[in-house]
Parts: structure tokens; C-alpha cells; sequence
């Protein structure tokens, strides 16, 4: 069975994910410059990114909880704290 708010859920992890990716790479990149101002920005940039992605996979985790939609699931992924 199909369940299209978990498939939306999944897109925001996903996407939560890669910009978690791409903030980490451009930070290394302005650390290595040694533009430690910059750096100080895109570490507080990072730690919203970091939230933001403990909030979606804590809403996907959820959602599989409660809605049982995904039976497959590891109970690992979904009962994790």
C-alpha cells in the first residue's frame, strides 16, 4: 500500500539531508580559506540545518508509528529515541 504523506515525508528528510550536505561542504571550504567570520555564520547556519533534520526525521518516524503504513520498517528506525 501507497501512502503519500509518508512519500512526503521521505522528500523532506531527503531534502533536509542534502542541505545538510551541501552546508557541511561549504563550510570545510571557508574553514579551509581560514575565513573564520564566515565560518562562525554557516556554524550557526549548520545548527539550524541539524534541527531542521532531527525535526523531519522525527515526523517520518512518527508518521510510520502511528499510521502503520510501512510494514517493512525496521522497529529500530521507528521505536529509536
Amino acid at each position: 500500500m501507497r501512502c503519500l504523506e509518508y512519500e512526503r515525508f521521505e522528500a523532506e528528510v531527503d531534502k533536509s539531508l542534502k542541505k545538510l550536505g551541501e552546508l557541511t561542504t561549504l563550510q570545510l571550504e571557508i574553514f579551509r580559506s581560514r575565513n573564520y567570520d564566515s565560518f562562525m555564520r554557516m556554524d550557526k547556519n549548520l545548527e539550524l540545518a541539524v534541527g531542521e533534520k532531527e525535526r523531519t526525521i522525527g515526523a517520518l518516524r512518527q508518521h510510520a508509528k502511528e499510521h502503520k503504513c510501512q510494514p517493512t520498517m525496521d522497529p529500530k528506525f521507528v521505536d529509536a529515541k
